[in-house]
């Protein structure tokens, strides 16, 4: 896994003006780039603390994340209506994919935790409940546990995994339909999946101001 890229070759076509139709967008896009920058910037710090993973790591991981995600996304409604239509950008489908991922794992592990119901695609249509989230199982929990209590959650949904899938955290859940909710059920996330999703997003940035880049003002002075 390596760092995230930064926004300092980014530019060419994001700093045109008059693609986003007045200045008071112009000035919000500004805004929305430099939350981005800083949330980078903050996630590639973490980056080099990976190994004292705590609780408090992941919720801070996965907000800045969050952050990324909402700021990529409402840029482009912001430019000129003109200027982002579904006939000359479009947002790559891996890039629609990964949010919907991101958007169920945050949803199971930091806003709603105990009542996650609207994700089935992922396996999170309200059976499982997230009670905990630790770094490491201990030795007894791996030896009481059964491989069938393990499943792991990445972009392809929750699968099935064993007691020895490797994990950068593991959330104790419960399940209604296993076992009434009696004993705990394990699932193993990756940091690397949430740092790719926030990876993603920044290449799509990088991409629209590519295609902004390649516009010119006098193509759309007719409508303008």
């Amino acid at each position: 896994m390596d760092e995230l890229n930064n926004l300092n070759e980014i530019g060419k076509g994001i700093d045109k003006q008059w693609v986003w139709g007045n200045k008071d967008s112009y000035y919000r896009s500004c805004d929305y780039l430099q939350k981005i920058n800083y949330c980078i910037q903050d996630l590639n710090r973490e980056f080099h603390n990976l190994s004292d993973k705590t609780m408090k790591e992941l919720v801070f991981i996965i907000v800045l994340v969050d952050w990324i995600c909402e700021a990529c996304t409402e840029l482009p409604k912001i430019l000129r209506k003109d200027i982002v239509d579904k006939d000359n950008y479009l947002e790559k489908a891996e890039v629609v994919e990964s949010l919907k991922f991101f958007k169920a794992l945050r949803s199971f592990v930091v806003a709603h935790p105990l009542g996650t119901n609207r994700h089935g695609k992922f396996g999170l249509d309200g059976d499982f409940i997230c009670v905990d989230i630790m770094s490491k199982t201990s030795m007894i929990t791996k030896q009481l546990s059964r491989d069938s209590d393990w499943y792991h959650l990445d972009f392809n949904g929750l699968r099935e995994s064993t007691k020895n899938q490797k994990a950068d955290y593991i959330l104790n859940v419960y399940s209604q339909k296993a076992d009434g909710m009696h004993f705990f059920k394990y699932i193993g996330i990756e940091l690397e999946d949430l740092y790719h999703v926030a990876e993603l997003q920044i290449k799509q940035l990088y991409d629209l101001d590519l295609y902004l880049s390649k516009l010119r003002k006098k193509d759309f002075e007719v409508t303008m």
